[in-house]
């Protein structure tokens, strides 16, 4: 099967949706598949062209975050993919699907989070109109690949029409690399992207007013907005409670998760965030909030939750503080079990028998 995959960002400056659109394509691969992207390269592209592996990329000059450029447009005419996979949308990609269903080419969009009604409020009226121009008519035409039910709900709500053209399947990690020893844990993470919608002021504030002894230190690891950023270095460095060490990627990451005791995600609006596999891999017992759309870590007694508000965070801090030496062990490794859920190979497989479904479908 031919696949393509079109995405904004080719580095790890699209945040989680990089990672989990590199996995998916290598996975694919791995299978048999020809598999091909196209996407936004950006100064970071150059460092970051290995987490692709040996896939063909079609990399364009990302001249903002939007991603408009002409080359796209050639090179899917060019491609002639038997499956076209968008990723996210509210840019230029709803512009390349479109095109691609009006040529009759079988196409699957992932919004990844994007149809979160929290996403929906911010600048309201100018996505209202962008999708009376793309979102709409791409979804008259494509399926729609959620994350998880809590997306599917969303992306109904959208559009009703969605209800017969949707399939979910969840984002996938790749094996963790093994340290080559033991280390001992300590302290608390926060990985990702800095954003308001992730709440890293409001945790540091929280931290600095609630933090206990038995989660130690907060660290926090991302990168973001330049004046986000700075308001949360400044932040850090306020506080003897709280370290910031910048954006981490491979081993590095690999190794602050291996360290870390449990990581913590307070955000008000997510896909399914990869961070939060990528940390229960590495034996993290997550701290996270509903919103982060993994209901079945809560069901499975894997993740500790707490509310966006913050309203229950001294209780739920002071119950991860109280963890005995054996049971904090005991909840890494069954969290490194879990992880085993989302494997890429098993992710990879149920999304090609949708494609499947789609191009006979189509």
């Amino acid at each position: 099967m031919k696949i393509v995959h079109i995405t904004t960002s080719l580095s790890h400056s699209g945040g989680g949706l990089f990672y989990a659109i590199a996995g998916l394509a290598r996975a694919q691969q791995a299978q048999g598949h020809d598999v091909e992207v196209i996407g936004g390269a950006d100064l970071n592209f150059g460092k970051d062209r290995g987490e692709w592996g040996d896939i063909p990329l079609h990399p364009f000059p990302l001249g903002s975050s939007y991603g408009l450029h002409s080359a796209p447009f050639r090179d899917l005419r060019n491609a002639r993919p038997d499956i076209l996979h968008i990723h996210g949308i509210w840019s230029a990609n709803s512009i390349y699907g479109r095109l691609a269903t009006f040529r009759n080419i079988p196409t699957v969009v992932s919004p990844h989070g994007m149809l979160d009604p929290w996403i929906l409020a911010r600048n309201s009226m100018i996505k209202g109109v962008h999708a009376a121009l793309f979102e709409r008519p791409l979804f008259r035409r494509a399926y729609v690949h959620a994350l998880n039910e809590t997306e599917r709900d969303a992306a109904i709500a959208f559009m009703p029409s969605l209800k017969e053209r949707i399939f979910v399947v969840p984002n996938g990690i790749g094996e963790a690399i093994p340290s080559g020893g033991e280390q001992e844990r300590s302290g608390t993470l926060f990985l990702g992207r800095l954003h308001s919608k992730k709440q890293t002021l409001e945790l540091i504030e929280r931290w600095n007013a609630f933090a206990l002894p038995g989660v130690g230190t907060l660290t926090i690891a991302g990168w973001g907005d330049a004046d986000y950023q700075a308001a949360v270095v400044r932040a850090a460095e306020a506080s003897p409670k709280v370290e910031f060490v910048g954006p981490l990627h491979g081993e590095e990451k690999a190794a602050a998760f291996r360290r870390s005791r449990f990581f913590i995600l307070p955000s008000l609006s997510e896909g399914l965030p990869m961070a939060v596999l990528e940390a229960i891999q590495h034996g993290c017992i997550p701290i996270i909030t509903p919103e982060c759309n993994l209901p079945e870590l809560f069901r499975d007694g894997i993740a500790l939750r707490m509310n966006s508000g913050f309203s229950d965070f001294q209780a739920v801090m002071a119950k991860a503080a109280a963890f005995s030496p054996a049971e904090a062990e005991r909840r890494s490794d069954e969290a490194a079990v879990y992880a085993r859920h989302y494997a890429w190979p098993t992710v990879a497989t149920a999304i090609l028998d949708q494609y499947r479904k789609v191009a006979h479908g189509h």
